[in-house]
This record gives C-alpha cells, sequence and structure tokens, in this order.
C-alpha cells in the first residue's frame, strides 16, 4: 500500500479552492448584493455629457444617492445620450423628478442631479420596455452659454447694421441733413422774433379784419335789402302802371331825371361792392399785407 501524500496536488488543490471562494465572494459582494441595493435607471439628455463619467454620483437634495453605471448613444436617436444610473433602493424617485448636469467647481467634471418630486406624485415605474426613464432637462450653465452665443450672434448682426449705416457716404448725408435743420431752425427762430416785435401790428390787423367783416356783413345785407325793396317796389310800379293807375303823360321829365339817377348810382354801387368780392377772392392776403401806396407831392 502506497502511502506517499502528493503535498504537489494538494497544494495546488488548497490554492484553486481559495482563488474560487475569493472570486465567489468578490462577485457577491460587488454584483450579487448591490443589484439588491440598488435600483437601475436610465436617463436621456439632448446636451454635452463631456466632463461626466462611469462612477460620477448622482445627488439628490444635496446628498449622493447612486452613480452613474454606463453612458452610451440611445438606439432609437443617435441625437441622445442614455446615461444609465444606479440608485439606491427605497430613494423616492417620483414621475415629475428630472435630471440636470451640474458642475464639480471649476475641475470641469459633472455629476447629476436630481430635482422636483412633489410629495403627492406617484412613485416611477418600469415601462413596457423594462426601464425606468427619468426625465432630463438643459442645465442652467447650458442654457446660459446658448443664450450668450445668440446674443453675441444678435451683437455681430447690429454692429455689422451700424458699420454700413454709418459708411463716409452716409455720415455725408447725415452731415448735411444736420446743416439743413439747423438753417430751418435759424428760419423759424427770426420768424418767431418777427411775430413777437409785430405782436402789436398783427392784433390790429386782425381786430382790423373783424371790424370789416361786420361792416361788410351788415353792408351786404343792406344792399339785399335796397334791391329786394327796389325789386318790389318795381313789380308794384308796373302792377299800377298796367291798371292804369298812373297817367304817363302827367309825369314830368323831372322825375324820370331823378329816378335814372338814383338807378345809375344803385347800378355804381353794386358794381364796386361786386368789384371788392372779386378782388378778396383773387387775394385774401391783400387784407394783412398789401400796403397802401402813397403818392409823392410835387418835388418829393
Amino acid at each position: 500500500m502506497d502511502t506517499k501524500i502528493n503535498f504537489l496536488k494538494i497544494g495546488l488543490f488548497v490554492i484553486a479552492f481559495v482563488t474560487a471562494l475569493l472570486i465567489l465572494i468578490f462577485w457577491l459582494g460587488k454584483y450579487g448584493f448591490e443589484k439588491k441595493k440598488f435600483d437601475e435607471y436610465s436617463i436621456y439628455f439632448k446636451e454635452s455629457v463631456a466632463g461626466l463619467n462611469i462612477g460620477s454620483s448622482i445627488k439628490y437634495k444635496g446628498f449622493d444617492v447612486g452613480t452613474v453605471s454606463e453612458i452610451k448613444f440611445n438606439p432609437n436617436n443617435s441625437e441622445e445620450i442614455q446615461v444609465d444610473v444606479s440608485i439606491k433602493k427605497d430613494t423616492p424617485i417620483k414621475e415629475d423628478n428630472f435630471a440636470v448636469l451640474g458642475n464639480l467647481g471649476i475641475t470641469g467634471l459633472k455629476y447629476i442631479e436630481l430635482k422636483g418630486g412633489s410629495n403627492n406624485s406617484k412613485l416611477l415605474e418600469i415601462n413596457e420596455n423594462g426601464l425606468r426613464i427619468i426625465n432630463s432637462r438643459i442645465s442652467d450653465l447650458t442654457t446660459l452659454v446658448d443664450s450668450t452665443t445668440d446674443i453675441t450672434n444678435e451683437l455681430t448682426i447690429v454692429l455689422s447694421q451700424i458699420k454700413k449705416l454709418l459708411n463716409d457716404e452716409n455720415i455725408k448725408i447725415i452731415s448735411q441733413i444736420l446743416a439743413k435743420t439747423e438753417t430751418s431752425m435759424n428760419n423759424v427762430e427770426q420768424f418767431s422774433s418777427y411775430l413777437v416785435k409785430n405782436e402789436k401790428r398783427i392784433d390790429e390787423v386782425l381786430t382790423n379784419i373783424s371790424t370789416l367783416s361786420k361792416t361788410g356783413t351788415k353792408s351786404f345785407d343792406s344792399i339785399d335789402k335796397s334791391a329786394n325793396t327796389f325789386k318790389e317796389l318795381s313789380n308794384e310800379l308796373l302792377v299800377e302802371v298796367k291798371k292804369g293807375s298812373f297817367d304817363m303823360k302827367d309825369m314830368s321829365k323831372e322825375s324820370f331825371d331823378r329816378l335814372n339817377t338814383l338807378l345809375n348810382s344803385l347800378d355804381v354801387t353794386l358794381s364796386q361792392t361786386q368789384h371788392l368780392i372779386d378782388s378778396l377772392n383773387q387775394s385774401p392776403s391783400d387784407i394783412l399785407f398789401k400796403q397802401k401806396n402813397i403818392k409823392n407831392g410835387p418835388g418829393e
């Protein structure tokens, strides 16, 4: 009976057994038990995730609740980045929770911050694809950078337009406009000064116009009344003549002469009135600005 012991085999067996046991313990500690302590969620970002790495922390209300487990493109949308995260169990992730990217100081590294989550909202459930999807929003820094870019573009356009506006030709035109404006202002100032100096004279002219208007109105009314009276008198006279109330032979020549003189005077008055009305219609400004021509005497 061979009682010699093969220590080499025993040693190799013990080493292999211990190694396998350590691997099993490590696997259970790293993966087997961890799955029981964490829930898996997915977040889709449309902005750059530069600075976010596997193992980056997930913060909720100021403290760490998990880590980033995987970063990849969304297989259904190449414009989105899918970030898979592991969050501690019993962390109340609600339907109205959303994720934003945060910055760790000036290092350039980023983390994911969970916001929202009202008390009355329901817990986030697994969808039909077997995933829990946390909504995402663009971070404040990205919004600020985008706004700054837009403002810079707008300022560039404005500066370009100002540069076009202030070219040499336009500056020359603007200078001419300012010069003409200055001349116009001087003319307005001179006209205002003239009005101030001749204020009394203008008041007198306006008063005379008012008086002339009233007098003219009364004169026109008187002429119209006289014409109507004369017309009525003529009609009555014609009627009486037709009736034979007057003996035309007995009427003296002196009466006809007086009547003829009266008619001529009335005709002259009407002609002068008509001439005055025509003159006013043709040049109303003569009332204000026409001056009377003074005839010079002998030797003047």
